[in-house]
């Protein structure tokens, strides 16, 4: 049961810290370099 709420949280978090990130990137612009590379 532990594992369940552990790994539920750690894939919030994750998800959490990649929208963060994408929403900074589209805004520098830089979004269109990294979809290329």
């Amino acid at each position: 049961m532990a594992g369940v709420i552990l790994l539920t949280a750690m894939a919030a978090g994750g998800i959490s810290l990649w929208l963060k990130r994408r929403r900074e990137q589209q805004k520098l612009g830089t979004f269109d370099d990294n979809a290329q590379s």
